[in-house]
């Protein structure tokens, strides 16, 4: 099981209601066992449903740079409740951890994982740092683009350009750089390590 805990990074914010109510929308775009609530403390808690959503969550929260992010993999108690405020289990634990790492040691992008393998966690780190680096570059006109992609789906572009009034070739030029297709192929690399962790 993967969880997801989340804090405002200590910054000063232009507008933090602006900037919480874009978490929210990206958070609510992501699929779950148990959606994220914000707990006390400003914690916000998720339970992704599977290592393809975990990643999901992470980089759309990168993305915005407000948060410090800290993913958790192991067990929890089940049936895992709809409410994230009462999951509990070793993945909440290590969520939690990984959490104040982030606030701690997360650098320029505040990610921390902890699978229970250091090692693991230190790699899982890096890729998801490096990833979050990506998306965190793009423009805003990158991003229109890249926000209509549905991955996998071939054809898109000629929809993508009538619903923004723009070329079929600036379609193609805002995904090559945005870094899209990269990010998809290293996506589905993190997400096997993590499915790795969480089998073990």
């Amino acid at each position: 099981m993967f969880i997801l805990a989340l804090s405002p990074k200590p910054r000063s914010v232009t507008d933090v209601a602006a900037a919480t109510e874009a978490l929210w929308a990206q958070l609510d775009r992501v699929p779950t066992l148990a959606p994220f609530t914000a707990l006390s403390g400003q914690l916000v808690l998720g339970v992704p449903r599977d290592a393809s959503a975990a990643v999901d969550a992470v980089l759309r929260c990168a993305r915005l740079d407000f948060c410090n992010i800290g993913l958790g993999v192991g067990s929890l108690y089940e049936p895992v409740p709809q409410d994230a405020e009462l999951v509990e289990g070793r993945a909440q634990r290590r969520a939690l951890g990984a959490l104040e790492g982030a606030g701690h040691r997360g650098g320029r992008v505040p990610i921390c994982v902890s699978t229970g393998d250091t090692e693991r966690d230190s790699e899982l780190e890096g890729l998801l740092r490096l990833l979050g680096e990506s998306v965190r570059s793009r423009t805003s006109a990158e991003w229109a683009v890249v926000d209509l992609l549905t991955p996998g789906v071939r054809g898109q572009q000629r929809a993508i350009a009538e619903a923004l009034d723009i070329t079929p070739q600036a379609v193609s030029a805002a995904i090559v750089r945005a870094g899209y297709d990269d990010e998809m192929r290293a996506r589905g690399g993190v997400e096997r390590l993590l499915e790795l962790a969480d089998s073990q």
